[in-house]
């Protein structure tokens, strides 16, 4: 693998998404940057069922206890385009950060327009 040239200086306070093409070391930059952050891998099969099945699991889970003082990760995150919901809640009420990455935005793009025009 190719060192990466990539920081995310000043992101410990802000939310931010990574897109790129599969297998280009995304996750592996993330995990080398922010080794102390939560992260969720919704290409984990038990990750996935249990926030597909209940996106607020996310909430109970990261309002549970201590708040992160790191960027909550959240990898393959278009797999589940509902939890951007809870994501949004968190950054917004308990002033959360998060890195959400992915290698497909257009199905996030899809299903949040079909939300929004069923409202």
């Amino acid at each position: 693998m190719y060192k990466r040239m990539q920081k995310f200086a000043g992101r410990e306070k802000e939310s931010a998404f990574l897109w790129g093409a599969r297998q280009t070391g995304k996750s592996t930059l993330l995990k080398r940057l922010f080794p102390d952050a939560l992260y969720y891998d919704l290409l984990l099969s038990e990750e996935f069922e249990r926030f597909y099945r209940n996106p607020s699991l996310l909430r109970e889970e990261l309002t549970a206890g201590h708040l992160p003082k790191t960027p909550v990760i959240i990898d393959e995150v278009q797999r589940i385009p509902f939890l951007l919901n809870e994501v949004q809640w968190l950054i917004v009420n308990k002033n959360l950060s998060f890195i959400l990455s992915g290698s497909s935005p257009r199905k996030l793009i899809r299903v949040c327009c079909i939300t929004l025009s069923l409202v």
